[in-house]
């Protein structure tokens, strides 16, 4: 949010996000099973989800996207870590991960 109302923001990212919506299902070393989540944005190299779970930075996670009949986003199975988790305003977390592997479903 402050990239928005800070005006001397400058991106530093490499491979900008996208922004987009669908289900997206995550699973971490403690998960018993996959847990339901929605897409924020995504990129080359990383991704960001809401969901109800807070996540600790540096925890690994696998993630699926599922995007149905939006061909605009690709099906994908990767894995990598936990960036950062903020609450959001609808009282679930937004949590970011940056993708050491991905590859086709």
């Amino acid at each position: 949010m402050a990239a928005f109302f800070d005006k001397s923001f400058k991106e530093q990212r490499i491979f900008p996000r996208i922004p987009a919506q669908c289900p997206v299902r995550y699973r971490t070393p403690e998960s018993q099973r996959w847990i339901e989540g929605k897409l924020v944005n995504y990129s080359a190299t990383g991704l960001r989800i809401e969901c109800d779970e807070l996540l600790t930075p540096g925890t690994p996670i696998a993630v699926e996207l599922r995007p149905g009949d939006d061909k605009t986003i690709p099906a994908v199975f990767g894995k990598g870590t936990v960036v950062r988790c903020e609450p959001n305003i609808e009282l679930r977390y937004e949590v970011s991960c940056k993708l050491t592997q991905v590859k086709p479903i």
